[in-house]
């Protein structure tokens, strides 16, 4: 018995290190051909390469200013990443590709320990595969990073509580998992994995739990990885730390929308449908099910999914700002419970299940993403690949249409990843290309000692690949505006901005060079009028303007 459990344990260690592997080369594929874009990935890919030519791990800063958008840990992760491999497009990628794949396995092991290996490959086969998290571990942003450690902490959490391997040593871990998190981006690592927890220990009544967690040991441990970045912030710029990271870019985003038209309800039932996709309609169909095994108290797993993924959803709707990302989280607990239920859909063959909630929501997503794709770059070779793919899949379909429900869900699957290749083969390096200024750093290299301006608008993805800041132009009037009292949004944009008027009037004014979209020529021009400018260059996007006397 005990040897037997012993290969099962190595056979599960074996197939966890394939898992990861997989996941993190699947990811990391083709990033070297997708540049930084703007205007989200370009922050954190800027900082993190100043940190590294500033050397200073402590303070992270953009455009040469301290920023305070962000804790560190990911900024430290992307130095590290720069350091190591250089400073390339896949280098950037690396850390998101990484806990990509650490995700992956987390998910997996969890459930090895908490239910059957099938539903542990299932549950990583969903989230794996979901259009969100396909798209995230590939994205320079926290996202990915916060997304392991809080899905961590409330593993750890639940191992603990459920008593795994007869002790409760888990807690402990869950407390280094929420500083990590804490870390990456501030209170929420903290604040959402304890609702969870609370509201977990309520409904199940347990609140003798508490005094099992390890509450003392776990808050000096808690203290110990996360309190030094944040005193030593403190120390060295004192309160405007605190005003600008806890206020503006916590407490302000909580109660004040900073995209007004997206505050709405349905948000975020609406990023679900799209984040699971090719899953979303399965995990519906899951949700009612558990729903039903909830009301009945059958699963403490399924009910601590619930709590998990609604603490999430709720928090998050109920929040002034809103962004696609925030409930990313929930795709761990959702691809569980979906993976559980595809588990007794498998076992009793059920046919039909896959045909009508897997295969047709394949087709559908395939058709959404890839008609989206021709619209924004009118390029016809992703209909083409998709098209022969799914033509492809339909004629082996109609051959084994009729065999067992888990060779149809195989099938499907391999199409999935098929078109997930062709996308970020085709469609993404080029969207990712009409949303970075890659070029236009390379179109300003021979202009390496001009001093810079950006006239209406700013590219930080050129200031990361130029390695030169520009200034941002802009009218008298609005350069002239005083900080607002209190706190304020304008606080977040940190370049360097400078009215057109005194750019213009600069002594060395023919060592100067302004890049000026194409919509904004004729007003740049009206603007200028008394002033002599040659056309240095014209591109589709810009047009670059040199001042003479």
């Amino acid at each position: 018995m005990a040897v037997s459990l012993s290969i099962s344990a190595v056979r599960s260690r074996d197939i966890g290190v394939s898992l990861f592997l997989v996941a993190f080369i699947s990811f990391l594929l083709f990033s070297h051909l997708m540049p930084i874009t703007d205007p989200v990935e370009s922050n954190y890919a800027l900082t993190a390469k100043e940190m590294v030519g500033s050397a200073d791990w402590l303070s992270p800063r953009i455009y040469g200013q301290v920023w305070y958008d962000k804790p560190v840990f990911f900024y430290w992760l992307t130095a590290l990443a720069f350091k190591w491999f250089g400073f390339s497009d896949m280098a950037a990628r690396v850390v998101p590709a990484l806990f990509g794949g650490l995700g992956v396995v987390l998910l997996y092991w969890f459930i090895t320990k908490t239910s059957s290996q099938a539903a542990a490959l299932l549950s990583a086969l969903v989230m794996a595969t979901s259009f969100e998290y396909v798209l995230l571990a590939k994205f320079v942003i926290t996202d990915m990073v916060l997304f392991v450690f809080s899905s961590a902490a409330l593993v750890f959490f639940y191992l603990a509580y459920t008593g795994v391997g007869g002790t409760k040593r888990w807690y402990l871990p869950m407390y280094v998992s929420m500083a990590l998190a804490v870390l990456t981006k501030g209170p929420v690592g903290l604040l959402l994995p304890s609702l969870v927890v609370v509201s977990f220990i309520l409904v199940q009544r347990k609140w003798m739990e508490l005094r099992q967690m390890s509450i003392l040991p776990g808050l000096f441990l808690f203290l110990v990885v996360a309190l030094p970045w944040y005193a030593a912030m403190y120390y060295v710029h004192g309160s405007e730390f605190t005003t600008t990271f806890f206020g503006v870019h916590n407490y302000l985003r909580a109660t004040v929308s900073e995209h007004p038209k997206d505050n709405v309800i349905y948000f975020y039932i609406v990023v679900f449908l799209l984040s699971m996709l090719p899953w979303s309609l399965l995990t519906v169909k899951a949700l009612v099910a558990g729903a039903k095994g909830y009301m009945m108290r059958t699963s403490s797993l399924r009910i601590f999914c619930f709590i998990w993924a609604g603490v999430y959803l709720i928090f998050y709707s109920l929040m002034a700002t809103k962004y696609l990302t925030y409930t990313f989280p929930t795709l761990f607990p959702l691809a569980i419970l979906t993976g559980h239920y595809l588990e007794r859909v498998l076992f009793f063959n059920k046919k039909s299940t896959i045909h009508y909630w897997v295969g047709l929501p394949v087709y559908i997503a395939t058709f959404a993403m890839v008609g989206a794709a021709y619209f924004e770059l009118d390029d016809m070779r992703l209909p083409v690949v998709a098209g022969s793919l799914m033509l492809i899949i339909t004629v082996a379909w109609w051959q084994i249409r009729k065999r067992h429900a888990k060779t149809l869900l195989s099938l499907f699957c391999a199409f999935q990843i098929l078109v997930y290749i062709a996308l970020f083969f085709l469609a993404f390096p080029a969207l990712a290309d009409t949303r970075s200024d890659k070029k236009l750093a390379q179109d300003l290299a021979e202009y390496g000692s001009y001093r810079l301006g950006f006239y209406e608008f700013y590219s930080t993805s050129a200031v990361y690949y130029g390695g030169k800041t520009a200034v941002k132009l802009v009218a008298a009037a609005e350069a002239a505006m005083p900080e607002q009292p209190g706190l304020s949004w304008s606080s977040k944009y940190t370049m360097p901005t400078e009215s057109l008027r005194n750019f213009v009037s600069s002594p060395e004014k023919e060592r100067t060079v302004i890049v000026v979209p194409q919509e904004q020529t004729e007003q740049f021009l009206g603007k200028i009028k008394d002033q002599h400018v040659r056309l240095l260059k014209t591109t589709e996007k810009y047009n670059y303007y040199n001042l003479i006397d």
